[in-house]
């Protein structure tokens, strides 16, 4: 009888611990099941911000439905687009014989189970709200009861606590003709203010404090330099890495840059960008004008937005995003008969994304830069020469 109960006792764990391993085996792939989405082309993003322009949430009344209605290939773009700061995940919309297949495959660290998470859900056509008819996680199959605790949970954890059921119940009907898909759809009241918060969250950057800093700087730079009539961004840069380079010796190198460089794009940019930060500039520094035009890169100030700009996006959304918006940008660009599509505008983007990717990169190539920029004279230092790339171009 002993005996009996032991070997029914290791058969229960065998059980307890086997399974959880033979899902998870069978859950991670070492295949991705979907391919890297291919290039964007001009009409694919003029499409995708369309479509966003047309049903822009911060738009729509809470009081009343709104039908949304897109092609699979609209929404691929946009996904793509909104997916371009997560470099390891890919994600596809299609149609499918009862409803939308949402796929998505995310590479993994290193493991002994496989390189490859692949999810893929069908979401079925209703009148009756959000239903889902299938998921599967690898080769797994979720059970259809615990797919939308599952979702709630999931929203719960990256909106907010108790967030999950009203945006759940935001949608009132999904209905799929050939490749368009309709969705009837309320936002609920506060959605953007706690899709804000969220991303705030879940974006790491320096402190208000530490940015304060370098911007008060900036601010003492540009009274100072502002009696001349063109000065290059150098003779910011100079200083700025220098107190860099001073506040590292008993700091983080790569963490000072970064402080730095939001400082830049703060001061030369964007003052949104303290939605990410936090409050950088007194309410005196927010209401004061300054004449920051005097300010050049390749001769032109609309170079040194791009730089800022694109370099504090890089930090605050990364690369893939910055390059994208920097390129959705131009495409607007083109039907404006004054500016056109500038590739030159692209490459001042370029160039601030990447300084701002090589700055932060590690400590070692972050006291490369300090030491570098904290006697720079020259812009061929940190920017090249591209001015001789097609700009003014019409969508034509």
């Amino acid at each position: 009888m002993g005996c009996l109960f032991r070997i029914s006792l290791l058969f229960f764990f065998a059980v307890l611990i086997g399974l959880p391993i033979a899902i998870a085996m069978n859950a991670v792939q070492d295949t991705p099941a979907l391919k890297r989405p291919g290039a964007i082309n001009l009409q694919d993003m003029k499409n995708a911000q369309e479509l966003a322009k047309r049903y822009d949430p911060r738009l729509m009344s809470k009081e009343k439905i709104t039908e949304i209605r897109a092609t699979t290939r609209e929404l691929n773009t946009v996904l793509k687009g909104a997916m371009a700061t997560i470099p390891n995940v890919t994600t596809q919309v299609k149609v499918a014989r009862f409803g939308i297949l949402i796929g998505m495959s995310v590479e993994l660290p290193d493991n002994p189970l496989g390189r490859y998470l692949n999810i893929r859900t069908i979401i079925a056509s209703s009148s009756r709200g959000l239903r889902f008819f299938r998921l599967y996680v690898g080769k797994v199959e979720v059970p259809r009861q615990f797919i939308a605790p599952a979702l709630r949970y999931t929203l719960d954890n990256i909106v907010g606590k108790g967030k999950a059921d009203p945006i759940i119940n935001s949608i009132r009907s999904v209905k799929v003709l050939g490749p368009t898909v309709y969705v009837r759809f309320q936002p609920p009241g506060g959605l953007i203010e706690d899709i804000k918060t969220a991303a705030k969250k879940r974006i790491q950057v320096s402190s208000p404090r530490a940015v304060r800093t370098y911007y008060n700087l900036l601010e003492r730079l540009g009274t100072q330099l502002s009696s001349k009539s063109r000065v290059s961004l150098t003779e910011f840069m100079r200083p700025l890495f220098k107190l860099a380079s001073n506040r590292s010796a008993s700091g983080d190198p790569a963490k000072e840059n970064e402080a730095a460089i939001l400082a830049l794009a703060l001061y030369f940019g964007d003052g949104r960008f303290e939605r990410f930060i936090g409050e950088v500039r007194t309410a005196e520094q927010k209401s004061k004008r300054r004449k920051k035009s005097f300010v050049k890169l390749n001769n032109r100030h609309d170079f040194v937005q791009h730089f800022a700009i694109s370099a504090g996006l890089a930090l605050t959304g990364g690369e893939n995003a910055a390059n994208i918006i920097g390129e959705l940008k131009e495409v607007k660009d083109a039907s404006n008969k004054k500016s056109g599509f500038s590739f030159t505008d692209i490459g001042a983007d370029r160039m601030g994304v990447r300084f701002a990717k090589k700055a932060t990169e590690n400590n070692s190539k972050a006291r490369e830069f300090q030491r570098v920029l904290s006697a720079v004279t020259s812009e061929k230092r940190f920017l090249p020469t591209f001015t001789d790339l097609p700009e003014g171009m019409t969508t034509a």
